[in-house]
C-alpha cells in the first residue's frame, strides 16, 4: 500500500512531496489531458469554418481618365465650379458607392446558401435577415491611396465570386452616376437672359433700331432688331458647343475606363477558425485539471487515512 505524502509542514508547502505526488499521478494526468484534447477536437469540429477574404483596390492610372478630363474641361468653360477629378477621387467615389452595401446584398442574395435559408422564411423577414450579411463586409483604409476590402464567408471560391460580382455592380453604378452628372450639365445662360431682358425693354419702348451703330449703355438703346441678332448668334454658339459636348460624352460612354485598379486573383485568404489555439488550450486545460485532481485526491486520501488512525 502506497504511503500518502503530507504536503504541509508548519504552513509551508513541501515542494519535493508535491512533485512526487504529481509524478506518481502522471497516468491520471495523462488520461485527463487526452480526454480534454478529444473534447477540444470535438468542439473544433463543430465550429463552422469561416474565412477572411481580403482584396486591395488602388487608384487607376491617370492615363485612364484623359478623355473624361477633356470632357470636363469643355464643361469647365461653361461652369466655373466644375473641376477635374483625380484618380484618387474616383477610387474614393467607388468606396462610397460600395459602402451602401446594396451591391453586396444583391450578390449575396443569389448564393445557394441564402436562397435555401430564404425559402424557410416569410417574405417580410427576408430583407431583415439579408441586411445581417452587410456586417460581413469591412473596408479598411491603411494608406491614403489604397483600400482593403475584407469579406467573411464560409466558402473561399464562393467568396471570390461574391466579391467579383459586388465590385462589378459597384463599378456599373459608379459609371452611371458619373455619366449622369455629365448629362445634366447646364450652360451659363446669364448673358442670354440679360439680352432677352434688354430686348423686352427695347420692344416696350418701341426702339427697333438706332442708326450710327450705337454701342453704349443702357443696352436696350441698341434696339430690339440688333439685340435679336445677338441673341441668335449666342444661341448658335451654344448649340455648337452643346453638340460637340454631347458627341464627346457619347464617345466617352463607349470607352472601357478602369475606374479602379485591382486583381481578383490576388485575394488573400485567412481562416478564422484557429484550430491550433483550441487544441493547445484543451491540452493546457487538461494538464491543469489533471494536476489539481491528483493533488486534491491525495489530500483527500491523506485526511481519510489520518481519521482512521485516530
Amino acid at each position: 500500500m502506497k504511503k500518502n505524502t503530507n504536503l504541509f509542514y508548519d504552513d509551508e508547502i513541501d515542494l519535493i512531496g508535491l512533485f512526487r505526488i504529481i509524478w506518481d499521478g502522471k497516468i491520471k494526468i495523462l488520461l485527463i489531458t487526452i480526454i480534454s484534447f478529444l473534447l477540444g477536437l470535438g468542439y473544433n469540429s463543430q465550429i463552422p469554418r469561416n474565412y477572411l477574404n481580403s482584396i486591395t483596390v488602388n487608384p487607376s492610372e491617370v492615363v485612364e481618365f484623359v478623355k473624361i478630363d477633356n470632357v470636363q474641361n469643355l464643361l469647365k468653360s461653361n461652369q466655373s465650379n466644375q473641376s477635374n477629378q483625380s484618380n484618387q477621387l474616383y477610387l474614393d467615389r467607388f468606396i462610397n458607392e460600395l459602402e451602401d452595401y446594396k451591391e453586396l446584398l444583391a450578390s449575396v442574395k443569389n448564393t445557394k446558401k441564402i436562397q435555401e435559408n430564404f425559402s424557410k422564411l416569410k417574405i417580410e423577414d427576408r430583407e431583415i435577415e439579408l441586411f445581417k450579411y452587410a456586417k460581413l463586409l469591412d473596408i479598411d483604409q491603411k494608406r491614403s491611396k489604397k483600400y482593403t476590402i475584407n469579406f467573411k464567408w464560409h466558402d473561399i471560391d464562393e467568396a471570390k465570386d461574391i466579391l467579383q460580382d459586388t465590385i462589378n455592380l459597384t463599378l456599373i453604378n459608379l459609371e452611371k452616376s458619373i455619366y449622369g452628372e455629365l448629362d445634366l450639365f447646364k450652360y451659363d445662360l446669364k448673358d442670354l437672359d440679360y439680352l432677352k431682358s434688354q430686348r423686352w425693354i427695347a420692344k416696350e419702348l418701341n426702339i427697333s433700331d438706332i442708326p450710327y451703330g450705337y454701342t453704349g449703355k443702357p443696352y436696350y438703346l441698341r434696339g430690339y432688331v440688333a439685340i435679336d441678332k445677338e441673341i441668335q448668334v449666342y444661341k448658335n454658339k451654344i448649340d455648337k458647343k452643346f453638340k460637340l459636348l454631347k458627341t464627346e460624352i457619347n464617345s466617352l460612354k463607349k470607352e472601357n475606363i478602369n475606374w479602379i485598379k485591382y486583381d481578383i486573383n490576388l485575394i488573400k485568404v485567412k481562416s478564422l477558425k484557429n484550430t491550433k489555439l483550441i487544441l493547445m488550450i484543451s491540452i493546457l486545460l487538461g494538464l491543469i485539471v489533471g494536476v489539481f485532481f491528483v493533488i486534491i485526491s491525495n489530500i483527500f486520501q491523506s485526511h481519510t487515512a489520518s481519521k482512521k488512525t485516530r
